[in-house]
């Protein structure tokens, strides 16, 4: 029996992986549940398993080439069972046979108010070679244009005044609009030594690196930080711990701040807000926390759904689910989506103020900083007490300094408000 392997969606949001790296090569014996490949997207790293037992046949891409979900990746069958009719099938195929699946590919044409429906891969393509594609006729599903449009165009001796259509207006548009890439930044030359280790950066990373990149080209970021002192909750903090602990659960001063935080939210509309376009802004009605985790590749950043309906302790279990599965490689698309704000804590690592990244399209991250025993004054006299460091970047654009001050603020007399530990 042959097994036909697709591109899994692993979220709803999920549009197209990356393969990143095949486990077993084409030809061995593979056993039903066993991991085959990596896929790689601009979120997760997951693992693609076996759903029959056979050889592995046949594979369609290569190692970093990207594959629609539901796109043709790999068969599965006997040792001597007939393939020859899956040697016909190529990426374009694949192609159209992932447009069935995927029927919203409906574009406008670059620079153009004019509706096209262009398959993901056809439209990359048009992108990278800067073609204007409304003039072009697709055969594929719905009229959608197809790799092989694209082909047929760019043999023909129209490409020349495809580009040229609104040529002034896209160059404009495309100026105000587009991050230039990381490799275009400046031209300093690096020179490479014979001990030096030259390595390919993984989809993860290049995804990381464009995306904060773009960040700070594209928001006007302001940080501002404050310390807050918690002897009295440390304290309160310690008893809690153990507390939970006896029910098996993990409290950390990052659930403790998710808390916080997510209250604080209900009062500070600005800073649940993201920017739309030129003219527009939306704010969410949900207030989705999302928490930096460190893992071997890069970071991800799942998400506590609508925290500020969850009590401590529900945040606690879902915290250490979340970043378990985050370490693990097990979190789907949808669980590091929809973010409202996001918090980066680097305490653990003796760091006390930094200046975080926005994760856009959100308009705030709050950074944590170390915890530090310091001699502190009341009443004229000293005594030893305990700081916690924070450091707030928001988008200037749609949260002014005094707005995103009074917020952090208020997640600090929530801290310090007891009613809810």
């Amino acid at each position: 029996m042959i097994t036909e392997v697709k591109m899994p969606k692993f979220g709803l949001s999920m549009e197209e992986g990356t393969i990143g790296t095949w486990l077993i090569e084409e030809g061995s014996v593979v056993n039903k549940g066993d991991e085959i490949l990596e896929v790689e997207t601009d979120k997760i790293t997951n693992t693609v398993e076996a759903p029959e037992s056979g050889v592995l046949r046949k594979i369609f891409f290569e190692e970093g080439d990207i594959a629609n979900c539901g796109e043709l990746i790999c068969i599965i069958a006997e040792a001597n069972e007939d393939i020859s009719g899956f040697d016909l099938i190529d990426k374009t195929d694949n192609e159209k046979e992932a447009d069935i699946l995927n029927l919203e590919n409906t574009t406008k044409a670059k620079g153009l108010n004019i509706e096209k429906r262009i398959t993901p891969r056809a439209k990359k393509i048009a992108e990278e070679k800067g073609i204007n594609y409304s003039n072009i006729e697709g055969t594929g599903i719905h009229g959608a244009i197809t790799i092989d449009d694209l082909k047929n165009f760019m043999n023909s001796n129209s490409v020349e005044e495809v580009m040229k259509v609104n040529k002034n207006k896209v160059v404009e548009k495309e100026v105000r609009q587009e991050v230039t890439p990381i490799s275009h930044v400046n031209n300093i030359k690096v020179n490479i030594g014979e001990n030096d280790l030259v390595t390919k950066m993984t989809p993860m990373q290049n995804v990381i690196a464009k995306k904060m990149h773009e960040s700070l080209l594209t928001t006007a970021q302001t940080t501002i930080a404050t310390e807050l002192e918690i002897t009295s909750l440390s304290k309160i903090y310690k008893g809690l711990k153990e507390k939970y602990k006896k029910v098996g659960v993990k409290l950390s001063y990052t659930a403790l701040i998710i808390k916080a935080v997510a209250e604080a939210l209900e009062n500070h509309p600005k800073l649940r807000t993201q920017i739309v376009d030129e003219n527009h802004f939306k704010i969410s009605n949900e207030i989705n926390i999302g928490v930096a985790v460190d893992i071997p590749n890069g970071l991800v950043v799942p998400i506590i759904k609508n925290a500020n309906l969850k009590d401590l302790k529900t945040i606690c279990i879902e915290l250490s689910d979340l970043s378990e599965r985050a370490k693990n490689n097990k979190l789907n698309s949808d669980e590091m989506s929809n973010g409202t704000i996001t918090i980066t804590n680097l305490g653990m690592f003796g760091i006390t103020y930094f200046t975080p990244v926005l994760n856009t399209p959100e308009s705030a991250i709050l950074g944590i900083g170390s915890i530090i025993e310091k001699v502190l004054v009341k009443d004229g006299a000293f005594y030893a007490g305990l700081i916690m460091n924070m450091s707030l970047t928001h988008d200037h654009r749609v949260v002014d300094g005094a707005p995103g001050a009074r917020f952090l603020q208020e997640v600090t007399q929530n801290l310090l408000d007891f009613r809810w530990m």
